[in-house]
């Protein structure tokens, strides 16, 4: 079984709950992964855990980390238009 928590830091509560609301269609069911997601005040936190190939582990990680990328970049970019 490996486990792994991931923090990460953002600029806000509300930006946080929204990067985990845009990640919840990404937490379909598969066999031995259970990710949990949290947001938190300035932070998005993940607990992961895969009874499975490491491979397909870092593989989800990757996948997992550059959706919070991409989360992060669309909210930034939607909140700088609002204030514009």
């Amino acid at each position: 079984m490996i486990k792994a928590r991931v923090r990460i830091r953002s600029r806000s509560t509300a930006m946080s709950k929204s990067i985990v609301k845009s990640l919840e269609p990404d937490n379909a069911e598969m066999k031995g992964l259970n990710i949990l997601t949290r947001a938190t005040a300035n932070y998005v936190s993940f607990s992961i855990v895969f009874d499975g190939r490491i491979e397909t582990f870092i593989s989800t990680l990757d996948d997992l980390l550059r959706c919070v990328q991409a989360a992060d970049a669309t909210i930034g970019m939607i909140s700088k238009n609002k204030a514009s």
